[in-house]
Order: C-alpha cells, then structure tokens, then sequence
C-alpha cells in the first residue's frame, strides 16, 4: 500500500556494474512458434491472460485507434471517452484492466484514460490530473490496479513530473510526496517502479540507483521494463560520434547482466517474468530474443518455417508474457500485407536433418588453379532449419576428428581443403546446425591428397649489349623439381623493371633444359627482373626457396 506522507525520499547507491557473468553458451534448444494473425495493428502491450491491446492508425483521420484481441482473435476497437478522437493504449494487467493516453487530435491535450472490462465489453474513462497539471500520460498497471505516469510535456511526450494512481488512494504525485522527481517507465506486483536509473519502491519509500555511470564506454544504463523479481530490463549508449546502444538486465544482488546491442539502432522491447527478453537490432529494427541458459537468438528464425517461407517477417517493438507467448508488428515480403502476430511456443525446436551425399575428390594443381587440395561437396537436406554447416576430418584409420573451418557463414555446400598434406589419406564428416542444435554427422568421404612436385628457380642470368645506343638485355630463368631436376614446359611469368622506372610483364616457357629464355631493350641504366611465377599442372610453385630477381647495368 501506498504510504500516506513521507517527508523526503531516501536514495540508496548500490554497485550497479557488478557485472553478473556472462551470457551462457546454448545448452538445450528454444521453442519454435506457431502463428496467428490479429490484423494490421501494432501491439503496445500484453498480459498472461490471453490479451493484447494495441494500436492502429486511421488513414483519413490520421487518429490512433486503440485496439484489443483476446486469446489471439482478431483486433476489436476499444471505445473512446466522450470528447476524444484518438487513443493508445500502453499497458494491461491480468485482470484486463487497460491503460493508455487519448487526445483530441494531433493537437490537442493529452490525458491518462483506463478501460475497465464489463459485461458488454470495455468502458472508457479518464483518469484523475495530479494537482496543477493539466495533462497527463499513462505507463502501466500493475496487477493490483496501481496505475502510473507522468505530466504530458511538449510533443506529448513525458517531462518527469511523475504520479501513481490507485481507487484505493486516488492521485498520488510522486514528488510532492516523496520528494522523488521521476518519469516512471514500469511497475511491478510489488509495488518497485523504474524511472530512468533509479527503482523506487512505494512501500518504503526507498529510491535505488542502479544505473549510473561505470565507465565512458558503458554510459547510464536507463531502466524500461521491470518484472515481479525485480529485475530490470535497461538500455545504454556508449560514447563516440556514433554510440552504439546495447541492452542489459539488472538482478537484484548479481547486477547488470549485458544481453545484446551491436547498432546505434538498438532497442530494448520487453521482459517476463523468467527473465526472457525481446529486443531489437538495426534500422529494421529486427527482434532478437534472449533466454536464460540458451542465449539470444533472431525471433524469426525460430517461427514455424512455413510462415516464413510465405513471407513473413516480425518487426520490432516485440512483446512477451509469462507464459513465453510473444507479440509482434509483422509485415509480408511477398503480398505486402502487414498484421501483428501472436507466437505460441509450441515445443522445442527440432534440429536439422543431417547433410546427405557428402563426396571427396582429390584436386592436385592446374595452371589455372595452382594449390593441391581435397575437395567436398554433399546436399542440404534440411534448408528450412539449417543456419549453416560444421565439418570434420580425421587422417584416415584414426580415431581423432578436429574441425575444420569452413567460410564464413558456413552456409555453402561446397568447400575446398587445402589444408591437405600430399599423398595422406583423410576422412571427412559434415552436419548441419540450426536454432535447434546440430544434425547427426552425414555420410564419411574419404579421399588421398594428390602428391605434388615442388617447383623454384634456381639461377637468373642476364646479359646486355649496347649497340648503337640501344641496350639489349637476355637472359634465362632456371626452373628446377624439388629432387633437382630439370623442369620442362613450365609457364615463367616475369616483370622488367626498365631505367626510368617503368616496368611491363612477359612470358616464357622452360625448354627440356628447365630453362626460359628471356630479353628486352632500351636505354643506358640499370634493369631488374622479377620472377613472379611458374606454373605447370600438377606442380606447385615454392616461391619462399626461389631465386625471385636479378639486375644489370649497362
């Protein structure tokens, strides 16, 4: 209950960056969610009963209009309080009680209003002004009927000036009484409020700083959301041109929490009571959803995969109750079409079925691609659940596979290794891994890497000639096997580097000798050859133990 009278408010700093430990690595699966459409309209709120209220705007009037669906029915329209044209609810406890903010216009002023369920369906009524306001917007309800809110300032948006209502106790300003200047965000069955860094509890009248500054990088942490064990779901900016906003949650004794935040366009949506959090990243805003134990995970991708393929997207601004039902604004790629969604957990999300027909085919070196390697291919048998792929080898008749990296994201069907030791026989396994964990492992392929020949340049020599004023330079390129023989048809591509600086490329083949012949001409001065490289099937170039350059004055 709200205490009478209290002659100041009493501020407690606590540790808030105490920072919990970090976010677990996924130890069990997410739910998958079924779908239901509720019709074009944004959710603004949702209780553990089956209701969601939102809001729509009309295209001719351009007047918000408060929305209402129970157990996933489609979007019903709230009624207004006489004299009003627009409407947004923002919250709604257990017992149906809605609040929310209505005005007259664009324009005109705004007030608190509650929805009371009858009988016949919803009644409309304002809400009380705190003395010597003369607006007023509505944040919450909790379930025991306590409402709160602030003083409408420009813009219609809340200025600070912050107040609880009840029937019980009527109006309460909260500075006036409390001496705690706040614009309250949430409110909790226990009667704590976040406003910004501070949680306040009524009961005792005590203001908690839980979101001050810890470092530059860090920033304040500002409260939004507060669920019934008082944790507190909040966002922070860190400093620079472009700060990036990152989402945390707070728990009493353990501290801030950092769940996710990688853009300036970050959100933090909304928070259950188990500790499950919606958020958003990116100018499209994209819902994430982060689960205790598993960690964070893209919210469409854990949607019944046949609504996605119809098009489907969920927006942001997403909402979840207790019971792990989520809300959100979704738009169809496809038609067009936008309606919010209803999402049901419907069980655990199963894994990916495993890859099929992997293969492995030796690769030994060509002129246009001149690396050994062991390539692999197989099939995606499971493209609804699959995120991306994991592969293993082992040398063949061991028992020890280590893992191989795959180019990022890993959602390719096909990947070379060249990695490979000539002449070694490997095996390989591939499997896909989705939201719901990882395949069983595909089919074993086994393949020998091809055995290679080691090619280098053994020797350059040039020579020059000055007739008539023209210099003429030639020379040869010594190709020679890693066992010293002489290496035939070879392609030597070389650069000349000529007096003045200028340079032009050329090619030239080894004779049965191993060598390529090579010539130019121009001016008086110093001219340098580059080998650049050598290329014949099924050799490999070793430019590391090579003669690479040679020069000559003349």
């Amino acid at each position: 209950m709200l205490r009478s009278k209290l002659a100041a408010v009493t501020t407690v700093l606590v540790s808030a960056f105490t920072l919990a430990p970090a976010i677990p690595a996924i130890a069990a699966t997410p739910p998958v969610y079924s779908v239901q459409f509720l019709g074009d309209g944004i959710p603004t709120a949702m209780n553990d009963t089956g209701t969601v209220v939102g809001v729509r705007t009309d295209q001719t009037t351009l007047a918000n209009v408060p929305l209402i669906s129970v157990g996933g029915s489609s979007w019903a329209t709230l009624p207004l309080p006489a004299g009003y044209t627009s409407a947004t609810p923002t919250d709604v406890n257990d017992a149906g009680v809605i609040v929310g903010n209505v005005n007259q216009g664009s324009t005109g002023t705004s007030r608190a209003a509650r929805w009371t369920p009858s009988p016949t369906g919803y009644t409309a009524g304002l809400l009380p002004l705190a003395p010597g306001q003369t607006s007023a917007l509505a944040s919450g309800i909790n379930d025991l009927g306590q409402v709160i809110g602030s003083r409408a300032g420009l813009f219609g948006l809340p200025d600070g000036f912050g107040w609880v209502y009840s029937d019980a106790t009527g109006i309460v300003d909260l500075y006036a009484t409390y001496g705690w200047f706040a614009t309250p965000a949430d409110i909790n069955n226990n009667g704590v409020i976040t406003s910004g860094v501070e949680i306040f509890d009524l009961d005792t009248g005590v203001a908690t700083d839980i979101g001050s500054q810890a470092s530059a990088a860090i920033g304040n942490i500002g409260g939004s959301v507060l669920n019934d064990a008082d944790q507190v779901l909040g966002l922070s900016f860190g400093s620079g041109s472009l700060p990036i906003a990152r989402v945390w949650r707070y728990t009493p004794g353990s501290g801030w929490l950092f769940i996710a935040g990688s853009s300036r366009y970050t959100t933090a949506s909304d928070m259950n009571a188990a500790g499950t959090i919606t958020y958003g990243e990116g100018l499209a805003n994209a819902p994430g959803i982060y689960f205790d134990g598993l960690g964070t995970f893209a919210l469409n991708a854990l949607i019944d995969p046949a609504v996605t393929a119809a098009g489907w997207f969920a927006g942001g601004n997403a909402k979840i109750d207790d019971n792990g039902v989520v809300v959100a604004y979704a738009t169809n790629s496809t038609t067009g079409a936008r309606s919010a969604m209803r999402l049901t957990p419907q069980g655990s999300f199963p894994p990916p079925a495993a890859p099929t027909g992997l293969t492995a085919v030796a690769h030994p070196p060509t002129d246009s691609e001149p690396y050994l390697s062991i390539d692999l291919s197989w099939v995606n048998a499971d493209p609804a659940l699959t995120q991306r792929f994991e592969m293993e080898r082992r040398v063949s008749g061991t028992s020890t596979w280590s893992p191989i990296a795959l180019v990022p994201p890993g959602m390719g069907t096909f990947h070379q290794d060249t990695t490979v030791t000539p002449g070694t026989r490997y095996d390989y396994r591939v499997r896909a891994v989705g939201v719901g964990g990882p395949s069983e492992w595909s089919n074993i392929a086994s393949a020998t890497a091809p055995t290679v020949t080691q090619t280098r340049v053994t020797n350059i020599a040039l020579s020059a000639k000055l007739r008539r004023g023209v210099v003429n330079v030639g020379g040869t390129v010594t190709v020679r096997t890693d066992a010293g023989a002489a290496l035939a048809g070879a392609t030597v591509a070389v650069t000349w580097t000529y007096p003045n600086g200028s340079t032009t490329s050329a090619t030239s083949v080894t004779d049965t000798q191993g060598q390529a012949r090579v010539a130019t001409s121009g001016g008086r001065g110093t001219y340098t050859l580059t080998v650049t490289g050598v290329t014949k099937s099924g050799t490999l170039f070793d430019s590391a133990n090579s003669v690479l350059s040679r020069s000559i004055t003349r």
